[in-house]
């Protein structure tokens, strides 16, 4: 006799797409138009990518406050995670960029969510020597090998972060385009089209989904219906890369280096408002605002 064989579980095993890389800035600029990922790795562009190094940052911003964040296990920010690690994650401490960079803590995280560079259609003061240089990228500053115009600019974010640190999956809600100075130590990146929003369990801007499903996406192994349904892209950003993340766009960081240094520009689509489409949420469960509420209210006494 014959015993039937138990349901062996659907494991895919498949290692998500990489992300396009070019050599060419023409090309580059070419996936831009086109509103697709793309990675440029060539000689550097601008002066701040081989100038933004710690010495100088000491030098010529040393005393410049900062606002950084502190997770007690790492990762910025796991939604699925207990209501006080992530209150703990969300709590804010301003310092000088000299004592974070004094501070050898993996788990502290500059955000360049918090530390604007440029907002508002304004340069921050303390970030004017800083400026200079990253105003390179802006047609009216950086002549042929410009990327953005002034008008269509956001804001820009400074990063630093230290090795081990995972940032959540979300996208921009701003729904700007992303354009991401890799400029010391290195990231690896899990990108998702806006579509798989359905497959994330998204609320808002973020993904619900625990940090482990997206590292077993990075892995290759695809165990779930939601994991084998999704389109992810992967990129290794290293010293000198450029990413181009277009609007709606989920990512997933994970910082590998002793120390990350990275400078985010946000900048707009050039499209009307009506025109722009948020991922949808996929989850409407009341208890999830009611625990990121709970969670913000206690980060500020969790600083």
């Amino acid at each position: 006799m014959v015993r039937p064989q138990p349901d062996l579980p659907d494991v895919r095993t498949a290692q998500p797409e990489p992300v396009q890389v070019v050599t060419s800035f023409e090309e580059f600029r070419r996936f831009m138009q086109r509103d697709t990922p793309c990675v440029y790795s060539g000689s550097s562009l601008y002066s701040f990518q081989d100038k933004l190094c710690e010495p100088w940052l000491r030098k010529h911003a040393g005393q410049s406050k900062v606002c950084v964040r502190r997770s007690p296990t790492g990762k910025f920010i796991d939604p699925s995670d207990g209501v006080l690690n992530i209150a703990k994650s969300l709590a804010e401490t301003n310092i000088s960029l000299n004592e974070f960079l004094d501070n050898n803590d993996s788990r502290m995280l500059l955000s360049g969510t918090d530390t604007y560079v440029y907002t508002k259609n304004a340069v921050v003061g303390q970030w004017s020597e800083l400026w200079a240089h990253a105003s390179e990228v802006i047609d009216e500053h950086g002549g042929g090998r410009s990327l953005i115009p002034q008008s269509a600019l956001s804001t820009v974010g400074l990063w630093l972060s230290r090795d081990g640190v995972q940032s959540m999956t979300h996208y921009d809600d701003s729904l700007d385009h992303n354009l991401n100075f890799q400029i010391k130590g290195k990231k690896e990146i899990l990108m998702f089209p806006p579509e798989d929003w359905k497959h994330l369990k998204t609320f808002k801007a973020m993904s619900m989904q625990p940090f482990s499903f997206f590292e077993g996406i990075k892995k290759g192994h695809m165990t779930s219906t939601q994991q084998r349904n999704c389109q992810p892209q992967w990129v290794e950003l290293n010293e000198g890369d450029v990413l181009y993340i277009p609007s709606g766009w989920f990512h997933f960081v994970e910082h590998i280096d002793d120390l990350n240094i990275n400078l985010t520009y946000w900048f707009k689509t050039g499209r009307a408002k009506n025109e722009l489409k948020k991922p949808k949420q996929s989850l409407r469960n009341i208890l999830i605002p009611l625990k990121l509420s709970l969670a913000f209210l206690l980060s500020h006494f969790a600083s």
